[in-house]
């Protein structure tokens, strides 16, 4: 039978009182520096390896080519496929997207527009998204009553910074242009 010790007691009952507190925490004009504190929000990702996720998304999305001409095993000539491609814009843009990622750089553009990624995170943070607010060593950790507090946003722009696409949207797209393509040549 499993005795809980006196220690662990009294861990448990810390951690429970910091947990009440801190759920009625709230935060009185001017008492949190929004700009220098560092705030953590539970159970969501953060936007770097949302950025990941994504970046690896295009970059599976575009090994479809090698992958489309081996299997088409030489009764399809590569550059008819390259030509193929260039017939779809969010072929294109996940050419560039991808080649961007892989060598760094990009020093020449296959959609023209040197189309590059870009992946924000907004935290709507209020009395009516959150449930928890702890404070612990400086660091503020937000519990979100639910999902609606938090919006990715990956958008796809040009060497200008001009709205190209949607990032989800092209990697669907680019996944029919794909499945068009390859349906072509069965």
């Amino acid at each position: 039978m499993y005795n809980e010790t006196l220690l662990e007691r009294n861990i448990k009952q810390k951690v429970a009182r910091f947990i009440d507190k801190s759920s009625n925490l709230t935060w009185p004009d001017g008492f949190v520096d929004f700009d220098n504190q560092c705030f953590v929000v539970n159970g969501v990702k953060p936007v770097a390896h949302v950025q990941d996720e994504i970046e690896s998304a295009f970059l599976w999305c575009w090994s479809v080519k090698d992958y489309l001409i081996s299997s088409l095993d030489g009764k399809v000539s590569a550059k008819t496929i390259e030509n193929d491609i260039n017939q779809y814009d969010c072929l294109t843009i996940c050419s560039d997207i991808a080649n961007r990622l892989k060598h760094q750089n990009l020093r020449s553009s296959r959609s023209e527009k040197f189309a590059k990624l870009i992946v924000t995170q907004i935290v709507s943070i209020n009395t009516k998204t959150i449930s928890k607010i702890q404070r612990l060593d400086g660091h503020y950790f937000i519990t979100p009553q639910n999902g609606e507090c938090v919006k990715i946003k990956a958008k796809i722009v040009d060497q200008d910074g001009c709205f190209l696409f949607d990032a989800y949207e092209c990697l669907n797209n680019s996944l029919m242009a794909w499945d068009t393509i390859g349906k072509k040549y069965e």
